[in-house]
């Protein structure tokens, strides 16, 4: 059963995260999520501060778990939460943007992530999630080549005409 909550909380995160990407931090958050939209800069940014703020609801999470037995499964949940936020830092800051000095060799899903979130970048539009980023039709090619939610190389090269764009990813 611990197991399931894991799991549920961990995938419930994926629809958490894009609520809080396409109607937090592209609306009200603009202010701070421009920083990440922008050609990189070593070091610290404003958009920084989103994963700062999420992080306080693991640790309430977990602090509440801890007042008594009655909510354990608080635990469980806060778990999944902490393991979805751990992934989307190896795959958004790691492998997407190289954020930190990890590199790693091309993997199918991470690649067909990075490219989805790469149309993102270039449209500030879909795809909002992240580890299951599905851009949608109107934005893929209409050859019928491209896959579900994959993007093609023809809307990344149509639209990458910005040099700060593309160095971003």
């Amino acid at each position: 059963m611990t197991v399931l909550i894991v799991i549920a909380s961990f995938v419930a995160m994926e629809g958490v995260s894009y609520a809080l990407h396409r109607w937090v931090m592209h609306r009200i958050g603009m202010r701070l999520h421009a920083s990440h939209h922008r050609p990189p800069q070593p070091g610290w940014e404003a958009n920084d501060l989103f994963p700062v703020m999420f992080s306080v609801i693991g640790i309430t999470v977990f602090t509440l778990a801890s007042v008594g037995p009655q909510i354990t499964v608080l635990w469980w949940v806060g778990l999944g939460v902490t393991l979805y936020g751990l992934c989307y830092l190896f795959v958004h800051d790691v492998y997407i943007h190289h954020r930190l000095p990890i590199r790693m060799p091309p993997l199918r899903y991470l690649e067909w992530v990075r490219r989805s979130h790469r149309v993102h970048h270039i449209t500030g539009a879909e795809p909002y999630g992240m580890l299951f980023p599905v851009v949608p039709r109107s934005t893929r090619q209409d050859d019928g080549a491209a896959s579900p939610g994959r993007p093609t190389r023809d809307i990344l090269d149509r639209r990458a005409s910005s040099r700060a764009i593309r160095s971003r990813l």
